[in-house]
């Protein structure tokens, strides 16, 4: 899906599980062309032939060289996406948020991985309500959801090809060798929440501090709910930079 014209070019990439729906308001305000994309194995997307984030990578590259995309945005696996076609061409993107990171060169956290097992058992058997409480689990407290949890429970269950995916990378570190992110030449925002078991502010701590001239920006918990204006302001700010330099 394209939004809006002209330049800058910006491709956005979504996180684990979620899809181009969610992403969407993220952008909002941001100027020029948005590209956003299924990755694979989500959705109508082609399924996963060399499951991880190499594979990945090469779709996402893809994608931004197709269109001439000079920005990116990921959230979380499309964060580790990104950071993965950086970690082969570090001048790739003039400018990159990467939003709820939750490793660098490591697999999984445990907490992380009993997530992937659990949602891999409800995409086996098809089990929606299964499938809708294991959303719940992402949603802050006191937020009123439930037609958010149950459309995001269906499109995970609709995604036939998300299941090789979620094995592969329980083990798929980001970046293999975090020594390369010495050479990233992009301008970098990194997002983070605090109290988020799945990407710890440590990780987008442990992050910012490896990319040159990365900056780190830290909201309260439930910010895509509770404080979208300031996660939205962020991010116009910094892919906006471009438009007027």
């Amino acid at each position: 899906m394209i939004t809006g014209a002209g330049v800058p070019v910006t491709v956005v990439a979504h996180g684990l599980g979620g899809s181009i729906a969610e992403t969407r308001p993220l952008l909002s305000g941001v100027p020029g062309t948005k590209v956003y994309y299924e990755a694979r194995g989500h959705g109508s997307a082609r399924r996963p032939v060399a499951p991880g984030y190499g594979e990945l990578a090469d779709d996402l590259l893809q994608v931004a060289d197709c269109h001439g995309a000079t920005q990116a945005l990921g959230v979380s696996l499309g964060a580790h996406t990104i950071l993965r076609v950086l970690a082969g061409r570090p001048a790739r993107f003039d400018r990159a948020v990467l939003l709820l990171p939750a490793s660098v060169d490591v697999g999984r956290d445990p907490h992380a991985v009993e997530r992937l097992t659990v949602m891999r058992a409800a995409l086996e058997s098809q089990d929606l309500d299964a499938m809708v409480a294991l959303v719940r689990t992402e949603l802050p407290a006191g937020i009123d959801a439930e037609p958010y949890a149950a459309a995001r429970a269906a499109y995970l269950l609709s995604s036939s090809g998300l299941a090789p995916l979620l094995d592969a990378l329980a083990d798929d570190p980001p970046v293999p060798d975090r020594a390369v992110l010495a050479a990233v030449r992009s301008d970098v925002l990194v997002l983070a929440q605090e109290g988020d078991p799945l990407h710890p502010v440590a990780a987008a701590e442990q992050l910012a501090g490896l990319i040159p001239g990365a900056r780190l920006e830290v909201l309260p918990a439930g910010m895509v709910f509770r404080h979208r204006a300031r996660l939205r302001e962020l991010i116009v700010t910094h892919l906006s930079s471009t438009a007027s330099s």
